[in-house]
């Protein structure tokens, strides 16, 4: 068989820290027929909160997929600046979709999208590159997650629901049917989410209303 020929299995390394790193990378483990073993590798982060990028130094773009975990801090703007500097370097990033999840093949997800244990996301679904879905969300039939956004588990998305760029939506939260949220919300009280929500407005515990950011 000519080289050319050859199938070419690429390395699997998942990058970041905290408990998203070891999430994705028992995620990825479990998966079947994906080539070699999952490299974990923890990324340190300055007094100024940049990161070390050190790790990726002994690594071929050329011959590794790779998964960028970290939480949601700092409106998840951290993730993606994570995510881009791996990009700049000539990485490919993967999505990962646990084994252990209910995804209809009609759904679209994009780079370095995350779909957790138990979650299910109907048909013609949305997960654009760099969003997270923890374990045990419900995402409905034609639902669009955008850009960057986290969603914990036990979040419920009805069809059509519309949920905006990095966006942060916590337990318990249900977004009712073709319900839009804008970019950069936070849900954060658990309950049900019947209007749609404008860009930038932050629903916290410890407000009795919520609070919307004005200007940048």
């Amino acid at each position: 068989m000519s080289t050319s020929s050859m199938a070419i299995v690429k390395s699997r390394v998942v990058v970041g820290s905290g408990d998203m790193l070891d999430i994705a990378w028992h995620a990825w483990m479990a998966c079947d027929g994906e080539g070699d073993d999952v490299t974990r590798l923890e990324i340190a982060q300055r007094a100024d909160y940049s990161f070390d990028l050190s790790v990726l130094d002994g690594l071929d773009p050329g011959a590794t997929s790779l998964f960028v975990a970290f939480d949601e801090r700092f409106g998840n703007f951290k993730r993606m600046e994570l995510m881009q500097a791996a990009m700049s370097r000539g990485f490919r990033l993967a999505s990962l979709v646990s084994p252990r999840a209910v995804v209809d093949k009609s759904v679209r997800i994009g780079p370095n999208a995350f779909v957790g244990d138990g979650t299910i996301v109907s048909a013609a679904a949305v997960l654009e590159y760099n969003v997270v879905v923890h374990a045990g969300a419900l995402v409905g039939h034609g639902a669009n997650i955008r850009a960057s956004s986290w969603v914990e588990g036990g979040v419920i998305l009805a069809p059509r629901a519309d949920i905006g760029a990095h966006c942060i939506l916590r337990a318990g939260v249900i977004v009712a049917r073709g319900v839009r949220i804008g970019r950069n919300c936070e849900l954060g009280i658990p309950g049900d989410y019947r209007k749609d929500v404008a860009a930038k407005t932050v629903f916290d515990p410890s407000y009795d209303e919520p609070i919307r950011v004005y200007g940048g």
